[in-house]
């Protein structure tokens, strides 16, 4: 494969990524709540993988069920919250917030592995907090962040987890479709567990086929295609070059949900997104290999 049908593909699972905000918030609408949309979403995950990849599964070592264990907990989660998060947010907002990752990444990362922050990271980090500012409206709120917004946030926190977990641990799993079968299993199982303890009164009031179908979609297409897609794509094409496609999730979520008509085209909300695509963006690249940054003899 070349690097250009490589990044055809990347760009293909951004969209992807991106639609599954909506297929989120469609369920939300039909009356579907977070564990129900995780059970469901983790199960058809489990099955998909068990069809295609039971080789892999069947000879999975003790390192690979803990690191899928450490994932697919970190995952549920990250992904829980996301999703609740969405209840009381819009899918753009929702989406952009979750890029907050790419800053709290540095942070954990100096925290508790003793790893020295980049001195970019030291722009960003505030560039990342003014584009948020701007797209969530605190100032007109008393510096405070509605409820959706918040637990985003506080998501985007598991998605940094999520994201150091991939290149230090699950990284030297037998096989990435393992790991992605923890997940799912995880994420199934703790969906199953939530739904059925705390969300029963929510089942009389679920609109079934018209929650399923973006949920079975979100299964298939995201959690299980994409996922292919984005572990095949990368083995032939650069890191940056994969960032950087893969960070345009938020911006097709934002332009899906205008066009749908689940967000309203605002001025906070291109300045604001733009801002943090920008501090996303700065964080993906090696900046000294930039033409016009290198030094000239």
């Amino acid at each position: 494969m070349s690097k250009h049908k490589a990044n055809l593909l990347l760009l293909a699972v951004a969209i992807l990524w991106g639609a599954s905000y909506i297929f989120v918030q469609m369920a939300i609408s039909a009356g579907m709540h977070s564990g129900m949309i995780n059970a469901v979403r983790g199960s058809i995950c489990v099955v998909g993988c068990l069809l295609v990849f039971n080789k892999s599964i069947r000879n999975m070592t003790k390192f690979d069920f803990k690191a899928g264990l450490l994932m697919g907990i970190t995952n549920f989660v990250a992904y829980y919250l996301q999703t609740d998060g969405l209840r009381f947010t819009t899918p753009a907002k929702n989406a952009f917030i979750t890029t907050m990752y790419v800053a709290i990444s540095p942070i954990l990362l100096w925290a508790f592995w003793h790893e020295r922050p980049r001195r970019k990271t030291y722009f960003v980090i505030p560039l990342a907090l003014i584009g948020m500012g701007i797209l969530t409206n605190v100032a007109a709120s008393g510096l405070a962040l509605n409820k959706g917004d918040l637990i985003t946030l506080i998501s985007s926190i598991f998605w940094a987890l999520q994201l150091i977990f991939f290149g230090k641990i699950a990284s030297k799993a037998s096989s990435p479709w393992v790991i992605i079968f923890m997940i799912g299993l995880v994420q199934g199982v703790a969906g199953w567990i939530v739904s059925l303890t705390t969300e029963t009164q929510t089942f009389a009031h679920i609109h079934w086929l018209q929650a399923l179908i973006p949920v079975t979609l979100l299964a298939i297409l995201v959690t299980f295609i994409a996922q292919g897609m984005q572990i095949t794509a990368q083995k032939y094409t650069d890191a940056t070059s994969a960032g950087l496609l893969l960070m345009l999730e938020s911006f097709f979520a934002s332009v899906l949900s205008v066009i749908i008509g689940y967000d309203s085209l605002t001025h906070s909300l291109i300045i604001g997104g733009a801002i943090l695509l920008l501090a996303n963006a700065i964080m993906q690249t090696d900046l000294h290999h930039l033409p016009f940054l290198k030094k000239t003899n």
